[in-house]
């Protein structure tokens, strides 16, 4: 079995946070990511933080679990956790599970 590698970046620009993973995001890589996002929830002294999606090429269920789980922590913290840019795998799978208005940010939408 052939996995894609996963990489991860965090970018600091004023009170935002941007986070860009790239590659899969499912069973192999959730805990990976789950850890970046519990850590910038945690350490982050702005109040927004956005995951740059451009570079993810799969989304499955236990991503999405994970990317509600990191937006429900980063609001018990008083922080705005969106997704931006998903390419059009990934918004398919965020607009069946009904999710796209929840965790897409309307930078995404224009």
């Amino acid at each position: 079995m052939t996995t894609t590698p996963f990489e991860c970046t965090i970018h600091r620009e004023d009170d935002t946070i941007t986070v860009s993973p790239e590659g899969d995001i499912d069973l192999a890589t959730t805990s990976l990511l789950r850890e970046v996002l519990k850590q910038v929830v945690e350490t982050h002294e702005g109040n927004r933080i956005d995951i740059d999606m451009r570079a993810v090429t799969f989304l499955d269920s236990s991503g999405i679990g994970m990317l509600v789980a990191a937006q429900r922590a980063a609001a018990a913290s008083g922080k705005r956790l969106m997704l931006r840019e998903p390419g059009p795998i990934v918004r398919m799978v965020l607009q069946v599970t009904h999710l796209d208005d929840l965790l897409v940010s309307d930078l995404a939408h224009g």
